[in-house]
């Protein structure tokens, strides 16, 4: 449940595996190695890992070739001591105490502190954040506001979770504050005006954005479907296909996408009296062998190996 690595009585190169292990593969630029200090201290929570990283000054790079790795990952970072200057997909920001921003594992950046820093990090699935916020690279390289309106609630409650973290509360509870995380993320993305913005037209996101909240309303019924999406959204079929063009998969997959993130966290959740007919019902899979093979296929095991280990062990006694 609980990592640390630290450099103390490490080789200088010790930071480099640290950060790998933490997070993923970057390219690190120290101001003198030899006198550099850091700490990370991770905990799992199942769905997602929250992590305390604190370091002298450093910089950060994550290069093309670094990327061609199957990771799909994001990081939310949250600075507390000193400001962190970050650029990715062509934009650069700064990010201080206060506010938080967001990291792709699959494109290029750079990352970097010129003075001692901690920050808190939250490493998740892009799949997590996608199924509630549409594509989440446009969220990239901008400063989020983590001292007011729904930003603070998700930094109030990272510090809450921060701090129970350190008991031992069972995977259930763990994995339900990873969704309450990532739930309380997304609303506080969308909050923000570049919720509506993208590299092709606001109207497009705009309509995206009506389809994303219909859907979720919807996700459990299994008569969802193309054609009463575009109903409901006011729009025709053939300009909601046209709107998933530059997603890269149909409405269908991407449906199906969700229903089976929704089905994997709710699983992580589950008790001891919920079964995978319930599970598949309740993610809107009208068929329960159909579900269980296209868990499998995504996630490389079956709902029922996930749902004997998310539930609590029986006492002896």
């Amino acid at each position: 449940m609980h990592k640390r690595f630290c450099t103390r009585d490490h080789e200088p190169g010790y930071w480099r595996e640290a950060i790998a292990n933490a997070y993923f593969d970057l390219q690190l630029s120290f101001g003198d190695e030899h006198r550099f200090d850091g700490q990370i201290d991770i905990w799992d929570l199942g769905t997602v890992e929250l992590s305390l990283l604190q370091s002298s000054a450093l910089a950060y790079r994550r290069l093309r070739q670094h990327c061609r790795a199957q990771e799909r990952q994001m990081l939310v970072t949250m600075p507390f001591e000193s400001q962190v200057e970050f650029t990715q997909l062509g934009r650069s920001t700064r990010c201080a105490p206060g506010q938080f921003l967001l990291e792709s594992s699959e494109e290029p950046y750079d990352f970097g502190h010129g003075q001692d820093n901690a920050m808190w990090v939250l490493k998740l699935p892009v799949a997590a954040l996608k199924a509630r916020i549409g594509e989440p690279s446009r969220f990239c390289a901008r400063q989020y506001d983590s001292l007011q309106g729904l930003g603070r609630l998700f930094h109030d409650y990272l510090q809450l979770v921060a701090r129970h973290c350190r008991a031992d509360h069972g995977s259930h509870v763990r994995s339900l504050m990873a969704s309450q995380l990532i739930d309380l993320l997304a609303l506080s993305l969308q909050q923000h005006p570049d919720a509506l913005q993208s590299s092709h037209s606001a109207v497009r996101d705009a309509h995206l954005a009506r389809i994303e909240a219909h859907v979720h309303r919807h996700l459990s019924d299994p008569a969802l479907s193309p054609q009463s999406i575009a109903q409901a959204s006011g729009i025709s079929l053939r300009y909601l296909h046209q709107l998933f063009e530059d997603t890269g998969q149909s409405v269908a997959q991407w449906i199906r996408e969700l229903r089976l993130q929704s089905a994997h966290e709710a699983l992580s959740r589950a008790n001891g009296q919920t079964t995978v007919a319930q599970i598949a019902y309740g993610a809107g899979f009208g068929d329960q062998a159909q579900f269980s093979h296209a868990f499998r296929k995504k996630f490389g095991h079956a709902p029922s190996e996930m749902l004997r280990s998310s539930r609590p062990a029986r006492s002896g006694k």
